[in-house]
């Protein structure tokens, strides 16, 4: 069609109608234009004449939804306007339409504006609770129910344990807590408990308690046949001291029946190891005599009956927990008319497998049509079946009209389109399967595939670094235990790093010319195991080299990012030590500020009147100065005015001798209050406990930004530094594993965490489950470093304390990556170093 004609159409569908848009998954590693592919794809359908409430783009944050509409809008503006024809061009290159006009891109901006209210982008979050609210009666809903935060559903956890305890009585408990910890003491039953149900609901609650009875132990070997074997322990003559003390002992544990201290016994694993290879079982290097093949045998068959007997009643207990928990929580939330988004999921989850397309698309109030799903590397298995019927009615038709195959009796116009990269799927402790992503091929019809590996953030060598390492992970020492016996953590730990660094595309740069610099250092050596001090020296090293950087930059961007919260809170205490303008991504809570513990202190005095910490530090600041300010005064102020207006008198009362830091701080004080106020509980030490545990961000970003690495995601800087290298892998082992054999189907089971020293103990399903568990936890280490890597656009400076080369760390993997030659034991030591020092220099441009 010619831009003429173009030009004197009024319906710009009229013009692009005979575009197709086949059903696509896009693989866009990062920095790679996501945003970009994904927006372009959304105005070629409204081009082609779809209702914006038809379309429906979902993300994971609000600041991503804001920045999609955002580009639209803003692209739409400045193409419409005939004074800024490359904006036209740029847009045209983007949806490729080369015949795209100034009118049709007025036309779609004002009915974009003027039905903006009816434009569905938007996050899972609301997503979700506009499904619910169609749904009140069938997902029994509470009226006038709302969306939880991170510390109502903290609260609403503790209460509903509390309540929990209360259901029992003490013999009951005494038998629930002992069954949950292995029959260890503990000290606070409630903490016991709070860490089984933060560590275990979110997992297994589609599951039910019958997942938790899954693992089943077998039976313990009876009295004949186990002192048949202690016979012909003691029997045997083996030239070693060591192995006969070994077989005496092995013997005496028989003979007792006490099999408690066999799970980790060295004989059992090397037996266990020895039957799967086809071996002769050996104790070190001792060969064990002849004839001890049935002895061992019953031996390894009593270890294992009490190891997982040990296990399954734990499972139970953590089953019969949780669904008392369920129930007291669910009773408390739906008294309360609060739910949290996780229940919202799995309350969808459940309901959607029967709803049909009509029914969806009435209570919806119009038909979803169109589906693009934004960072789907980080779906949960809750989350995709609530979406999963949308993206099969979009992508059934949108496959049909592709191939020419439509039925013209259909309405036509249907498309899907979904953006990821499993690279840089880092939430799976929220919930996050990374599998799912690799799944919707197969689940969907006609589905085709394309991949971004062209950054359009990096420089060349910032693209090369990455290339180097991860293209060679393989180096490391631990990959190699990949062809290795099944039962060990560390071959599955091995597979997943080979896995990753063999599906590692090739990344390169867009723009050449742009500098980089790349360098990696050793800090100063601590002796001895201490791993905060360790942290704290590559800290200091760190906020050197910062400084430095700031000062010979000071417009340049840096990000510093890290694995844990404590890590940012050390490092912004170090920047400014060095006087260096530092902010934290997400925020602060506002106790970072004296003045507000002050206003504090002045409420837990009126709470806890007889608790003389309050009242002293009101006394001994300038608050002591007031004649009137007691408990009384404040519990008084506070009943007839308000929290909200309480915190501004107290506020008031601080702030003439407040700097501008904390006059700043007062002022987000009073303003959690007045959003606090609407659903404020009784107690004064609710609010206080909300103020300690929120995050508020400062009104000005500065140019040296702290945060972790999930914080960072989805942003860029000139410069980042990594100077928290040193932690393990694999991280923490979880509380509970899952079997889920089907990506989407509830867990078929689930058993509280085995050590790896006992997997052998397992039947290959739950050993495949536990690995595959295991090696989720590495691939998600390795997505983690490479966000950390590529949010630089030009520098890269890691620290980390001297290591070695085979060490399980983050630092040991790029140090082999880029097979380095320094030595990595060595403190103080350059370890790795390419691109341009002073690569902020305009004169460094094309030098790299």
């Amino acid at each position: 069609m010619s831009t003429e004609l173009a030009e004197g159409v009024q319906n710009a569908g009229d013009v692009f109608s005979d575009l197709t848009l086949p059903p696509l998954v896009v693989r866009a590693s990062a920095g790679t234009g996501k945003t970009y592919r994904l927006t372009g794809r959304l105005l070629q359908i409204l081009f082609q004449g779809a209702a914006p409430e038809t379309v429906l783009a979902t993300t994971f944050t609000r600041k991503a939804a804001g920045e999609i509409l955002d580009r639209i809008l803003s692209s739409l503006a400045a193409a419409s306007d005939p004074e800024q024809p490359e904006a036209l061009q740029t847009l045209r290159q983007q949806v490729g339409i080369d015949s795209l006009s100034n009118r049709a891109c007025l036309q779609l901006l004002k009915k974009l504006v003027s039905e903006i209210h009816r434009v569905r982008i938007c996050t899972l979050d609301s997503l979700f609770t506009q499904l619910a609210k169609a749904f009140p009666f069938e997902l029994q809903l509470p009226p006038a129910w709302r969306l939880t935060d991170e510390i109502e559903e903290e609260w609403l956890r503790e209460r509903a344990v509390g309540a929990v305890v209360s259901s029992l009585g003490p013999s009951e408990l005494s038998t629930l807590l002992a069954m949950l910890s292995k029959g260890e003491t503990k000290r606070s039953v409630a903490w016991e408990l709070l860490q089984v149900v933060s560590g275990a609901y979110t997992l297994s609650r589609q599951a039910g308690e019958e997942a938790w009875n899954d693992l089943q132990a077998p039976t313990q070997p009876d009295d004949v046949i186990l002192s048949r074997a202690a016979a012909a322990f003691r029997q045997c003559d083996p030239p070693q001291k060591t192995v006969r003390k070994k077989l005496d002992a092995m013997a005496d544990l028989l003979d007792a029946r006490d099999f408690d201290s066999l799970t980790c016994e060295t004989l059992i694993k090397n037996y266990a190891t020895a039957r799967r290879t086809g071996e002769v079982t050996k104790l070190g290097r001792s060969v064990l005599p002849d004839g001890l093949d049935e002895a061992l045998g019953t031996l390894y068959a009593a270890a294992r009956s009490a190891t997982l007997a040990v296990l399954a009643a734990q499972n139970g207990a953590t089953g019969e927990l949780l669904a008392l928990y369920d129930r007291h929580a669910t009773q408390l939330k739906q008294s309360l008319r609060l739910l949290g988004f996780d229940d919202v999921a799995v309350r969808l989850a459940g309901q959607f497998s029967g709803v049909d397309g009509p029914t969806l698309s009435r209570r919806m109030d119009g038909s979803i049509d169109h589906v693009l799903l934004d960072e789907f590397q980080d779906t949960s298995p809750a989350q995709w079946q609530v979406l999963r019927p949308f993206a099969v009615r979009a992508a059934e038709q949108s496959s049909e009209q592709s191939s020419g195959n439509r039925d013209p009796d259909e309405p036509a116009g249907r498309s899907f389109f979904c953006v990821g990269d499993t690279k840089q799927a880092i939430y799976g402790w929220r919930g996050g399967v990374a599998e799912i992503f690799d799944a919707v091929c197969e689940q969907l019809p006609g589905v085709q595939t394309v991949e971004q590996n062209v950054s359009f953030r990096s420089s060349p060598i910032i693209m090369d670094a990455v290339n180097a390492a991860f293209g060679h992970l393989s180096r490391h020492a631990l990959a190699d235990q990949a062809d290795g016996d099944s039962a060990d953590k560390s071959v599955d730990e091995g597979r997943a790093i080979r896995a990753f660094t063999e599906q590692f595309p090739k990344h390169s740069a867009s723009d050449p010319s742009l500098p980089g610099y790349v360098r990696m250092e050793t800090c100063r050596a601590i002796e001895g195991r201490d791993s905060a001090q360790k942290n704290l020296a590559c800290f200091r090293l760190a906020a050197e080299r910062i400084a430095e950087l700031h000062r010979a930059c000071p417009e340049k961007s840096v990000g510093v990012l890290t694995r844990t919260n404590q890590a940012v809170a050390q490092l912004i205490y170090l920047l400014e030590q060095l006087e260096v303008d530092v902010s934290q991504e997400g925020g602060n809570p506002l106790t970072d500020s004296a003045a507000v513990e002050l206003v504090l202190s002045a409420l837990m005095m009126s709470e806890h009147p007889a608790d003389g910490r309050w009242a002293y530090h009101v006394a001994n600041s300038p608050l002591g100065a007031s004649e009137t300010l007691n408990a009384r005064y404040v519990r008084d102020l506070v009943t007839e005015w308000g929290i909200a207006r309480a915190v501004h008198q107290l506020a008031a009362m601080v702030a003439p001798v407040c700097d501008q830091r904390d006059a700043t701080r007062l002022k987000q004080l009073v303003q959690l209050a007045i959003a606090y106020e609407p659903n404020a509980t009784p107690r004064l030490s609710d609010f206080v406990r909300m103020v300690r545990q929120k995050r508020v961000e400062r009104p000005r970003a500065a140019a040296v930004r702290v945060m972790t690495v999930h914080q960072s995601k989805g942003l860029e800087f000139d410069a980042v530094f990594l100077p928290e290298l040193d932690g393990g892998l694999s991280g923490r082992p979880p509380l509970c594993v899952a079997d889920r054999p089907e990506l989407v189907a509830p867990p078929r089971g689930m058993s509280r965490y085995l050590t790896s020293q006992a997997w052998h103990f397992l039947d290959p399903r739950w050993r495949r489950a536990f690995g595959e568990d295991t090696a989720g936890r590495m691939t998600e280490s390795l997505c983690l470093l490479y966000v950390a890597m590529t949010r630089s656009r030009q520098a890269l400076y890691l620290v980390a304390p001297p290591f070695k080369p085979e060490d399980k760390k983050p630092s040991a993997l790029l140090y082999c990556g880029w097979n380095c030659d320094a030595d990595c034991r060595a403190e103080e030591t350059l370890l790795y170093e390419t691109g341009v020092p002073r690569w902020w220099m305009p004169t460094e441009r094309g030098r790299n």
